[in-house]
C-alpha cells in the first residue's frame, strides 16, 4: 500500500510543480504584455502632448482636449500602478511605479496651470514631462529582458 501511494504521489508532485511553473510563466507573459501596452500608451501620450499643449495656448476647445489627454494618462498611470507583478518582475515594476509618480506629478502641475490659465510654450519644457517619459523605453527593455 505504501509503495502504491509513493508511486502515485511522485507523478502528482511532478505534475503540480510543472503546473505552478507554467502558471508563473503565464503570469510573467501577461504582465510583460500589459507593461508593453502601457508603455506604448505612454509613448503615444508623449507624441500627442506637444502639439496638444501648443494648440491649447490660444484655443479653448484645444485646452479641453489637452485636459482630457492629461486626465486619461492619469487614469492609465493609476491602472498600471495597481497591477500585480510576478515575483521575478517586482523590482522593475517598482521602478515603473516610481517613474509613474514623477509623470503623475508633472501632469498635475500641468493641469494646475490649465486651471490657472497659465499655459505657455515653455511650460512643457519647464515641467520636464517629455524627459520623464523617455525613461519608460529603457524600463520596457529591462522588463522584456527579465521575462526571457
Amino acid at each position: 500500500m505504501k509503495k502504491l501511494f509513493a508511486v502515485l504521489l511522485l507523478p502528482m508532485a511532478v505534475f503540480l510543480t510543472s503546473c505552478s511553473e507554467m502558471e508563473q510563466v503565464s503570469d510573467s507573459l501577461k504582465y510583460v504584455t500589459e507593461a508593453a501596452d502601457y508603455i506604448n500608451d505612454v509613448n503615444q501620450f508623449a507624441n500627442e502632448l506637444p502639439s496638444a499643449a501648443e494648440s491649447a495656448i490660444n484655443d479653448l476647445n484645444s485646452t479641453i482636449q489637452l485636459e482630457e489627454l492629461l486626465t486619461e494618462m492619469q487614469t492609465e498611470i493609476e491602472g498600471f500602478n495597481m497591477l500585480e507583478a510576478p515575483a521575478m518582475l517586482e523590482d522593475i515594476h517598482y521602478q515603473v511605479v516610481e517613474q509613474n509618480k514623477e509623470l503623475a506629478s508633472g501632469i498635475e502641475v500641468y493641469l494646475e496651470n490649465i486651471e490657472a490659465k497659465a499655459l505657455s510654450p515653455e511650460l512643457l519644457e519647464e515641467i520636464g514631462l517629455l524627459e520623464d517619459i523617455a525613461v519608460y523605453n529603457d524600463l520596457l527593455t529591462e522588463i522584456e529582458n527579465l521575462s526571457e
